[in-house]
């Protein structure tokens, strides 16, 4: 079936997302590889004057991911949110010195395994109003359920390990987590895998 053309425009914006949105395509293909080979090249959109953030998937041996309960303050994103452990990139930091140093910070445990799991984009509420464009760097690691109840939490209201298929269910989720998790669990949701219990702890 052959795709539908965008209707034209005076100022040739519907022409311009679809290049936009073919070439983003395109690069994510080719970072994530189709069968083990990258088919399918492209140019990533421009990211000058994106916010650059970092984010870890770290999963427990029963299949749940750690979220941060954010605070619940109207000066910063995704207020009392569940959202991933991790933060912005600094001046001159790549995001995997970023992940690290977030990770540290925040709860004190770098898993050894910690690795690049992809990257997306996406926009984000600013907390003074308006929305910015931004770009997440997403990592995956495991952690175990002990180790979880013995952090030393320095960042956020709380932390909670959950199953992915409950996290959908969530009202307040910051959306890297949302979308970053149901890429990262994939098979766990089309499969319906069973589902272990929710923990909960406070900061």
């Amino acid at each position: 079936m052959r795709a539908a053309s965008p209707r034209p425009s005076a100022s040739g914006g519907a022409r311009a997302v679809e290049a936009r949105t073919v070439r983003c395509l395109g690069e994510a293909i080719a970072q994530r590889g189709v069968d083990g080979r990258a088919a399918v090249t492209g140019t990533p959109l421009s990211e000058a004057g994106w916010l650059r953030f970092a984010g870890a998937l770290l999963v427990d041996e029963r299949g749940r991911y750690l979220l941060q309960r954010r605070d619940d303050r109207p000066d910063i994103l995704h207020p009392g949110a569940l959202g991933l452990f991790g933060g912005g990139l600094e001046a001159g930091e790549s995001a995997d010195q970023a992940m690290r140093r977030e990770l540290a910070e925040e709860i004190g445990l770098v898993p050894g395994d910690l690795t690049l799991f992809r990257s997306v984009r996406l926009p984000v509420r600013l907390p003074a109003g308006g929305i910015a464009m931004a770009a997440v760097t997403l990592f995956e690691g495991s952690v175990a359920t002990d180790a979880v109840a013995a952090l030393t939490q320095r960042e956020g209201a709380g932390r909670v390990l959950m199953p992915p298929a409950l996290l959908l269910l969530e009202d307040r989720v910051a959306l890297s987590a949302r979308i970053g998790i149901a890429l990262h669990a994939q098979g766990a949701l089309a499969c319906g895998a069973p589902m272990a219990e929710v923990l909960r702890w406070s900061a």
